[in-house]
C-alpha cells in the first residue's frame, strides 16, 4: 500500500528544508575557500608593485610580546594594514599632503652633542652591505667625529620580516637608522625625503648644515667639510642655502616603458623647472626646518628630487646654488676622473660597484694620510 498523502507531504517538506540547509553550508564553504586562496596573490601583487589604484598594504608592527620571547620558535606571519594613498583633499587648514607615518626606529639622541654637519642617506632595508660600505669608508664614525659630523640612514618598511629583523639588529648595534612605516618603494621616495626633513628638524636642529645623499655615493668628506668651513660659510653664509648639482630644463619623460614615465595629468610641462640631482645636495638647517613645516601644504609628487629641491624650495623662497663642478655622476668615467683629481676638487662620486668605492677610498686615505677604523660586525644570516 502507498502511504497516505499527508505522510508524503511531510516527508517532502523535510527533504526541502534539509536541501536548503545543505546548499547554504556548501556555498559558504566554497566562498571562504575562494577568498583565502585569493588573498595571498593580492598581497604579493601589492608588495611587488608597491602601489596599485591608490591603495597600499603596509605591514603592521608586531606586538611587543613577539620580540620579548625569542625562545618561541613560531613562524611569523605578516599582518597587513590597507592604506589609501589617494591625494588628500584640501581641508580647512590647507593641508594636502599629510605625512601620517610613525617611527619604527629612531636614533633621537644622535645629535645631542655639538653637530656641525648631519648627513642623511637614502637607503632601502635590504641594502645592508651598502650601508656597511659607507660605515667602513667615508662615513666612519671616528672620522665624522673629527669634523663634528653625524650620519643616519633613512628608510621605510618592507614586507619581508627577515629583512626587518636584520634592520632592527643593525640599528641595535650602530644606532644610526631612521625608519618610518611607509612602504619603501621607488614611488614612495618623496615620503622618505619628507621623513628625513622632519627627523632633522625634530632631532638635529642644532646642526649648521645637512647633506642628503644616497647609499651608492662616495663623498670626499675631508674636502667637503673644509669647503663648508673655509669657503661656503664666508661666501654664501649659513642660512637660505641649497647647494647642489643643478639640473636646468630637465626633460619630462613620456615613454610609458620608462621607469621615470610621467603622464601629462601628473605633470603637464615638458620640462622641469630648475632642481637638484638627488645624488647629493647640501641644505642649511633653517631651510630644512622651513621645508618640513610647509611640506604638508604642497601636493605630493613622487619624483623626490624635484619635490624637495624644486617644489618645496620654491615654497620657502630658496634658490639652488650651483656646485656642478664638484660632481662626477657618470659611473663609466668616475674612477679615472677620481684618480686624476689630485687637487681634491671633486666632492661627490656616483659609483655603481661596492668594490670600486673601497678601492677609491684606499686612494683617498693615502692622499689625505688619515687613519681609519675597521668594522667587522654584520647581522646573522
Amino acid at each position: 500500500m502507498f502511504p497516505r498523502l499527508p505522510t508524503v507531504y511531510r516527508f517532502l517538506c523535510i527533504l526541502v528544508v534539509l536541501s536548503v540547509i545543505l546548499y547554504t553550508f556548501l556555498v559558504q564553504r566554497a566562498t571562504k575557500t575562494a577568498v583565502s586562496s585569493f588573498k595571498p596573490s593580492w598581497q604579493e601583487l601589492i608588495v611587488s608593485n608597491s602601489k596599485i589604484d591608490n591603495v597600499e598594504l603596509i605591514p603592521r608592527k608586531p606586538e611587543a610580546s613577539t620580540f620579548n620571547r625569542p625562545h618561541v620558535q613560531k613562524k611569523q606571519t605578516t599582518d597587513w594594514v590597507v592604506v589609501n594613498t589617494t591625494p588628500a583633499k584640501t581641508n580647512d587648514d590647507g593641508v594636502v599632503n599629510p605625512h601620517r607615518f610613525t617611527y619604527l626606529l629612531n636614533p633621537d639622541g644622535i645629535c645631542k652633542d655639538n653637530v656641525y654637519l648631519i648627513i642623511y642617506v637614502h637607503t632601502a632595508p635590504p641594502n645592508f652591505h651598502k650601508r656597511q660600505m659607507l660605515r667602513q669608508t667615508w662615513g666612519q664614525k671616528a672620522i665624522l667625529n673629527q669634523y663634528r659630523s653625524k650620519m643616519v640612514f633613512v628608510m621605510g618598511a618592507v614586507a619581508d620580516n627577515r629583512v626587518m629583523e636584520k634592520v632592527k639588529m643593525e640599528h641595535a648595534h650602530y644606532g644610526d637608522i631612521v625608519q618610518e612605516d611607509f612602504v619603501d618603494s621607488y614611488r614612495n621616495l618623496t615620503h622618505k625625503g619628507i621623513a628625513a626633513l622632519n627627523w632633522v628638524s625634530s632631532y638635529c636642529y642644532n646642526a649648521t648644515y645637512a647633506l642628503k645623499t644616497d647609499d651608492d655615493i662616495m663623498v670626499n668628506i675631508f674636502k667637503l667639510v673644509s669647503k663648508l668651513t673655509s669657503d661656503i660659510e664666508n661666501r654664501l653664509g649659513k642660512t637660505d642655502l641649497i647647494l647642489c648639482n643643478q639640473w636646468l630644463r630637465m626633460k619630462v619623460l613620456r615613454d610609458k616603458k620608462s621607469k621615470w614615465y610621467i603622464p601629462k595629468e601628473d605633470f603637464e610641462p615638458n620640462y622641469f623647472p630648475a632642481y637638484c640631482s638627488g645624488s647629493a645636495f647640501i641644505l642649511s638647517i633653517d631651510v630644512i626646518r622651513r621645508m618640513s613645516a610647509v611640506a604638508k601644504y604642497v601636493p605630493f609628487f613622487w619624483v623626490d628630487d624635484y619635490y624637495i629641491t624644486g617644489m618645496l624650495a620654491k615654497k620657502v623662497g630658496v634658490t639652488q646654488k650651483r656646485l656642478n663642478e664638484a660632481y662626477i655622476l657618470n659611473g663609466k668615467v668616475v674612477v679615472d676622473r677620481f684618480k686624476n683629481d689630485t687637487d681634491n676638487k671633486l666632492l661627490f662620486f656616483h659609483v655603481g660597484k661596492q668594490n670600486t668605492i673601497y678601492s677609491m677610498w684606499d686612494i683617498l686615505k693615502e692622499r689625505m694620510r688619515v687613519k681609519t677604523d675597521n668594522f667587522t660586525w654584520k647581522p646573522g644570516s
